[in-house]
């Protein structure tokens, strides 16, 4: 549907409004030091994906895109003809310094490539390890698709192992002064330093241990399962190549010898 020049620059104005205010909750968040659970940062991150979907092909978003450029500038925040749209959002929503925005656009485009929705952005950042781990990726494969799928898995099968565990805990460690129930998630983190013998010394728990400071955790352990399942495969993989050059060069031992 053709759209006249005038509701071009009504919608502009309506786009800037909203991304104003965005801005504005972006204020709020960072004043809060950065929510530690990264929850805030989602949610941001989230809403300027929505706005990209937004913006991106539609009837106005040259216009819109101008409006974004001029305010920009206004601010002193340079801009080039051929900045990506989502570069011009996280820019003008952070105001971030040149790595962080950076890091965050990348991401952006890896979940917009990906048609990852506003409302499943979050956790779909938090299977994939953090907004660095996307914004290094350059898109989802067929490969990837399967080990995702494969670490879901096994982090179901983790969860399940840590509920089975509670009646057979590895150690009990000392009420500390450091942490309280309410500071932290189902579980809680602790700290130790590795011997030379391999065992652990548990030094102290970690305070404030967040949901995603522990489902973090999670997923490193259901990793750390699924690696040494694929060494344990290769390495029988390699025995069992080993064991037929050795069966072919004795059969072709016997055959001469005969």
């Amino acid at each position: 549907m053709r759209i006249t020049t005038n509701q071009k620059h009504e919608i502009a104005s309506a786009t800037l409004v909203k991304l104003d205010a965005l801005a504005n909750r972006r204020q709020v968040w960072q004043s809060d030091f950065y929510d530690k659970s990264n929850k805030g940062l989602y949610a941001l991150l989230s809403e300027c994906l929505g706005m990209y979907y937004e913006i991106k092909g539609s009837p106005a978003e040259k216009v819109v895109l101008e409006g974004i450029k001029a305010n920009l500038e206004s601010r002193g925040i340079k801009v080039q003809t051929s900045t990506p749209v989502l570069t011009l959002i996280v820019k003008y929503v952070f105001n971030a310094e040149r790595r962080r925005a950076s890091a965050y656009s990348r991401a952006l485009r890896v979940a917009a490539k990906e048609a990852i929705s506003v409302g499943n952005f979050a956790d779909w950042v938090t299977k994939v390890g953090g907004v660095e781990e996307v914004a290094s990726t350059k898109g989802i494969t067929d490969e990837t698709i399967k080990k995702r799928s494969q670490l879901d898995n096994k982090v179901a099968e983790v969860k399940q192992l840590l509920v089975s565990q509670l009646q057979h805990p590895l150690a009990l460690v000392p009420k500390t002064a450091l942490a309280h129930p309410a500071d932290s998630a189902e579980y809680t983190l602790l700290i130790g330093k590795m011997l030379a013998s391999g065992q652990t010394q548990v030094l102290s728990v970690v305070p404030g241990s967040s949901g995603a400071m522990i489902e973090q955790a999670i997923r490193k352990i259901a990793q750390e399962l699924i690696n040494k399942v694929e060494e344990n495969i290769k390495a029988q993989a390699e025995i069992a190549a080993q064991a037929a050059v050795t069966e072919a060069a004795n059969q072709a031992f016997f055959k001469e010898m005969a």
